[in-house]
């Protein structure tokens, strides 16, 4: 572990010890690449009025997004009475008469038995003790048929309020009282009564307990509401609950394609920065001078999805060869996720080295790896050379040709290549794409000007913004 460390650790430092070679050994260029941008951007940023020019830049996109989120939580984050309030309305329209007859009995019990709790000398003979007097509660929950739209939800709300509501009245009907232990498990009592009631219906499977005189079932489980569980965070008694996963999955897309259309908007800011941070670091710039303004470039949105599609489509091509050699595996349905996040992940690397207008004038010498791959295996199984096997290899190629120049150069530095792409994947969630993005293209052409294989000098210059 410790020699690992050392190897990343000397990788991630390398730019600024050694500059025009790549670091020996996988693991060191790796972070190499991985770390190429900080220290891009710590160069470029050493200058005081480039550095005010980003800062300015990036605070603003950052400060529209927040915006943006502080607006998605004033719509979405409930106040806690709100739903409870919600929720108790709901539970109490789909209880029937019977049912709430029997909840409300019990919960006029477990008043007395709480009563006689906090002052032993005012219970009655033949008050039950609070023990009993949930357990009925619980019971009658349970037990106790609702309408046919109620919920497992609902009987533990109605269950729950009851049981605040009975400890409430007990507290306001008797005197003052030091004992504070038994007002806060009072405090408590109805979220156990509830907990316990949606423990009780899920082991009965979300049915009550027929009684042998009953035709069916007395509570039901509704179906499961179709679509995403959407369950905003909220604040319970002083905790904060994160809600549902898919809640914050929704939320940082939302966020995500708020970041793409600032940075769309503001592209032109990101252009003068990545052009400085090439001088500052010894790289002839890519972008040509211009004056920044915020402005919608539908020439480059255009490109841009394009590109999108044809990334989109090349990672589509490779998943029914992943799915084929899934199949026969036992543990496919962990396998295959695996096989294809690592193909996503190759084709991000591409795309990742195609940022700089270099990556299209990368000399080819042969196939992408897994054409090759193709070739050898059909000289063992000759029928991949046939019909719609045939026909599957000509589309793959042809899809191909357009980034072979790019893929050419992943495959002879692939692990600088790889630890960039990472950094410009995480580098894509909000807000830090406004931070780094414009360092990411300078890092992919430094990459390039170390390549063993460079182009020829009468090769013609790639057109600007060709790249990804």
């Amino acid at each position: 572990m410790r020699k690992w460390w050392g190897e990343a650790r000397s990788g991630a430092e390398h730019f600024q010890s050694v500059r025009g070679a790549l670091p020996e050994g996988r693991i060191r260029q790796f972070f190499y690449g991985a770390s190429l941008p900080i220290h891009i951007a710590r160069t470029t940023l050493a200058d005081a009025p480039t550095r005010a020019r980003y800062l300015r830049v990036t605070l603003f996109q950052t400060a529209f997004l927040v915006a943006l989120a502080g607006v998605w939580a004033a719509n979405n984050f409930q106040d806690e009475e709100e739903v409870q309030a919600k929720r108790s309305v709901r539970a109490a329209r789909s209880l029937g008469p019977e049912a709430q007859a029997r909840l409300d009995q019990a919960a006029r019990d477990l008043e007395a038995a709480l009563g006689g709790e906090v002052h032993p000398g005012s219970a009655k003979g033949d008050t039950p003790s609070v023990g009993e007097a949930v357990s009925e509660l619980i019971a009658a929950a349970i037990e106790e048929g609702t309408a046919e739209d109620a919920t497992l939800e609902d009987a533990a709300t109605a269950a729950g309020n009851a049981a605040k509501e009975a400890a409430e009245r007990a507290r306001a009907t008797s005197p003052p009282t030091p004992n504070e232990a038994v007002e806060e498990d009072a405090e408590d009592l109805g979220d156990t009564v509830a907990a316990a009631v949606r423990a009780g219906l899920e082991k009965e499977g979300g049915k009550a307990t027929r009684a042998p005189k009953d035709k069916g079932p007395r509570i039901q489980k509704a179906p499961q509401k179709e679509g995403l569980n959407i369950e905003t965070p909220q604040v319970h008694e002083g905790v904060f609950f994160l809600g549902s996963w898919e809640f914050w999955v929704l939320f940082f897309t939302s966020l995500s394609v708020a970041q793409w259309v600032v940075v769309a908007l503001s592209r032109d800011f990101h252009t003068v920065i990545s052009r400085e941070a090439s001088l500052a670091t010894g790289i002839t710039p890519e972008d040509p001078r211009l004056a920044p303004r915020v402005r919608v470039n539908v020439p480059w949105i255009k490109a841009k999805l394009q590109r999108r599609w044809r990334a989109y489509v090349l990672f589509v091509l490779g998943l029914p060869v992943i799915a084929a050699v899934t199949a026969p595996v036992p543990w496919k349905t962990v396998l295959f996720p695996v096989l294809s996040s690592a193909w996503a992940f190759w084709w991000l690397t591409v795309f990742t080295s195609a940022k700089s207008d270099r990556a299209w004038v990368s000399p080819v010498s042969r196939p992408p790896w897994f054409l090759r791959g193709w070739h050898a295996i059909a000289q063992v199984l000759p029928f991949l050379r046939w019909g719609p096997f045939r026909w599957y290899e000509g589309v793959l190629t042809r899809r191909t040709e357009g980034v072979s120049s790019p893929i050419a150069s992943v495959e002879r530095q692939p692990w600088v290549f790889a630890g960039l792409a990472l950094t410009r994947f995480v580098g894509t969630l909000p807000p830090l794409r406004c931070f780094t993005r414009p360092f990411i293209p300078v890092a992919a052409a430094h990459l390039h000007s170390l390549d063993p294989v460079q182009p020829s000098k009468n090769a013609p210059p790639s057109p600007h913004d060709v790249g990804d």
